[in-house]
């Protein structure tokens, strides 16, 4: 019997270590714990948006764009999450286009930077990047650090932004390595690893919200830099400057739609997150910084 429960400690921890919105090498086929409806091939028409620019308001970054947003939803991602964050982006009246990753790949770096920010919503961190073609990955790091367009990640969006700084003309191994850093660790509720949970945040301006988690991280204890933090105490969204883009990153998800919850049977205590998914957007865009601990 010690040795079937020593064995079946070892499947938890291999389930553990690759579930999620996930790290790196965690592509193991079958034991994957995603969000709903994650793509594992190229969506071919993915919503365009409204490419139209409208007026920010005041305190508008002086990085100069011609669309507000541009909102990945590639291979890797849940096309859920992106389509919940083009209607927020739709309903705050910001102009986004949505595109997949051989859209992504086929835009230069002046194109890129033509946005004021780019989105990467939840997913396969890995997926995401073994979806895209390592000149894309080394033109977002560019656009983000060199050209100044914003960076916001979700969960794996979160994952692929923080890595160890690739050697110059070189991608990361793994994401595109933003802001330089150790690979993001795996954030445990309770200690323990459900497939999603609603999981209480401290906010530094002593508000407190329920939000959904889905194999997400605990992003860096960047300095001025932590937004609100898990119950245990770590990070759970943080903002930096890498280079000249400004970079938000959420290990948790306030975008996340209501079927998530349903799906999994949470009981969320205060309702939907847009609000605070909006502020992120909306700080990241801007290049304003939010109330930090």
């Amino acid at each position: 019997r010690d040795k079937e429960s020593t064995a079946m400690q070892f499947i938890i921890f291999l389930i553990f270590i690759v579930s999620g919105c996930n790290a790196p090498d965690s592509d193991i086929p079958g034991i994957h714990i995603a969000p709903p409806d994650t793509n594992t091939s190229d969506p071919q028409s993915p919503d365009t948006g409204n490419p139209q620019p409208q007026p920010l308001p005041p305190g508008s970054a002086p990085h100069t764009y011609t669309t507000d947003v541009l909102l990945f939803n590639g291979i890797g991602v849940s096309t859920s999450d992106a389509n919940t964050l083009a209607q927020i982006i739709k309903d705050h009246g910001l102009s986004h286009r949505m595109v997949n990753s051989s859209q992504l790949d086929g835009m230069s770096l002046d194109q890129i930077a033509a946005y004021g920010l780019i989105i990467i919503p939840g997913g396969y961190g890995n997926q995401i990047t073994n979806g895209l073609k390592i000149a894309t990955r080394i033109r977002i790091r560019d656009a983000v650090r060199e050209r100044g367009i914003s960076y916001l990640g979700f969960c794996a969006g979160a994952w692929v932004a923080v890595g160890p700084t690739p050697a110059p003309g070189t991608a990361a191994s793994y994401g595109f390595a933003i802001v330089t850093g150790s690979i993001l660790k795996l954030y445990l509720p309770d200690g323990r690893e459900p497939t999603a949970a609603m999981v209480d945040i401290n906010f530094a301006d002593q508000t407190k919200r329920d939000l959904v988690w889905w194999g997400g991280p605990y992003v860096p204890e960047w300095k001025d830099g932590v937004i609100s933090r898990y119950e245990t105490g770590q990070p759970a969204m943080s903002q930096t400057w890498a280079g000249n883009g400004f970079v938000v990153i959420s290990g948790i998800h306030p975008e996340a739609p209501q079927g998530w919850r349903d799906g999994q049977g949470l009981r969320d205590s205060d309702g939907l997150d847009y609000d605070v998914a909006f502020k992120l957007i909306v700080a990241a865009l801007n290049r304003k910084a939010l109330p930090v601990f």
